[in-house]
């Protein structure tokens, strides 16, 4: 707590030089007491509504930004009134902590989703719940492919409707994770107390997050709890959110009556990003990643992009890859760096594999005919003036008809590593350029293969 107040404090003495004495002192001066840290947000006590409203209208932006400068970190003031505080600890129930406490990812709010044409009515109507819970979208529900954002969307709600309403219950569950808290409220010794724990845990949520309803699948008795949980919080117009790998009417061994409920309210899906929202997705990962984002060219953004079109979550994978591995080793951020640094991520379809199997066994077989030697020369880990230099002409020609990865190239002659394989083909690059001879044989090879 005092790590953060003296944040605060840095913070403010910031800001007061952008600002007029006499306006500073009415709206900080009583704010100077921290409620708690959780996450990674500091929260603030103000003393009413007109001094939250104006700190959230017109200096939380600049608040924030002071604050990630000063820490170094991913961490934001987020500002409660007093009176709440006071009404939660009044109202606070004594509660069991027998299941576990399950918050939300800071880093899944509205704020840091960013939306296309594949997301943006699942983002609207993830908005508009946040904003009117208990509407008519109740429940909610989610569905589209693994890694898309629909967990990020759900969290999102939570963190929205806790910004202004901080005394709001909201429990957020997997529903692997409830089929476990079921099962542990049933198998233990405790036997009536930790079922009612269950049904209180659940049944006194405000807003009820589940992810991954799918996993219910083929669990009959876990499903009949979950019936008579979502029946209850419902009738109490609580409202619940739910999302899901597929949409309702397509999931199995589920109960009947609990797909029909799922579309009670409103069903949205998420497809996969295309290529313009892929690359602003990768350029808000990137001002997180590193302190100026324009290092990082464009075309290697495009690029990241072209590799990973399904799941943002590879997508941001990816691009976390190679950032640590060019700043780990001192690299340039360039596009040859992105095929060393994701080698080993860059999916391929069997059928190109195919084809460029057989494109690499017909360059080994020109090069070696060409230089009147064997293939397995080729492979061997003959060191031989002749046979070094055929397999790094071999190394240099398969690199620039087909463009395979340095571990590939290194994998076809005897398991070499990349470093090999790089210094085999600038060797061959700059000898092309000085010596006739050299480029002569790739000339003529060159001519070979693609005839």
């Amino acid at each position: 707590m005092e790590a953060s107040l003296n944040l605060w404090n840095k913070t403010l003495e910031i800001l007061k030089k952008d600002m007029d004495e006499q306006d500073f002192s009415a709206l900080f001066s009583e704010v100077n007491e921290i409620y708690k840290v959780e996450g990674n947000y500091i929260y603030l006590i103000v003393p009413n509504a007109l001094t939250k409203f104006r700190i959230e209208k017109f200096y939380i932006n600049r608040l924030n930004e002071i604050l990630s400068t000063l820490s170094g970190e991913l961490v934001k003031f987020k500002f409660v009134l007093k009176d709440d505080i006071l009404d939660e600890k009044e109202n606070a129930p004594a509660k069991k902590n027998s299941l576990y406490k399950r918050p939300l990812k800071a880093e899944y709010t509205f704020s840091n989703f960013v939306t296309g044409e594949s997301n943006r009515f699942a983002f609207i109507s993830a908005m508009k719940v946040a904003e009117s819970p208990e509407s008519l979208y109740n429940p909610l529900y989610i569905f589209g492919n693994v890694g898309l954002g629909k967990t990020h969307l759900m969290m999102a709600i939570g963190h929205y409707i806790l910004d202004n309403k901080i005394d709001t219950n909201v429990v957020y569950t997997s529903a692997q994770e409830f089929t476990e808290d079921y099962f542990l409220a049933i198998s233990t010794k405790k036997g009536k107390d930790n079922i009612e724990d269950f049904y209180r845990k659940y049944r006194e949520a405000d807003i009820l997050l589940v992810d991954d309803i799918q996993f219910l699948e083929g669990k009959q008795s876990t499903q009949e709890e979950f019936f008579k949980v979502f029946e209850y919080l419902h009738s109490m117009n609580k409202q619940i959110v739910i999302t899901s790998d597929r949409s309702a009417n397509e999931l199995k061994n589920m109960m009947a009556r609990l797909k029909s409920r799922f579309n009670w309210g409103l069903s949205v899906d998420i497809k996969a990003p295309d290529k313009a929202l892929r690359v602003k997705i990768l350029q808000r990962k990137l001002a997180f990643l590193i302190e100026n984002p324009k290092d990082v060219p464009l075309e290697v953004l495009d690029l990241i992009a072209d590799i990973f079109t399904k799941n943002v979550r590879d997508l941001e994978g990816g691009l976390r890859r190679y950032v640590t591995y060019c700043v780990s080793l001192n690299l340039p951020f360039t596009i040859e760096n992105v095929y060393t640094a994701l080698d080993s991520l860059i999916p391929q379809k069997e059928e190109e594999k195919h084809l460029n199997v057989k494109n690499f066994d017909r360059v080994k077989k020109e090069v070696a005919s060409y230089f009147k030697i064997s293939v397995s020369d080729l492979e061997s880990t003959s060191r031989k003036q002749q046979v070094a230099y055929s397999r790094q002409m071999a190394m240099y020609l398969i690199k620039e008809l087909y463009g395979p990865s340095l571990k590939t190239i290194g994998e076809l002659f005897g398991n070499r590593d990349h470093a090999t394989v790089s210094h085999s083909c600038d060797k061959i690059a700059n000898l092309i350029k000085t010596n006739p001879l050299v480029k002569g044989d790739f000339d003529l090879l060159m001519k070979k293969i693609n005839s």
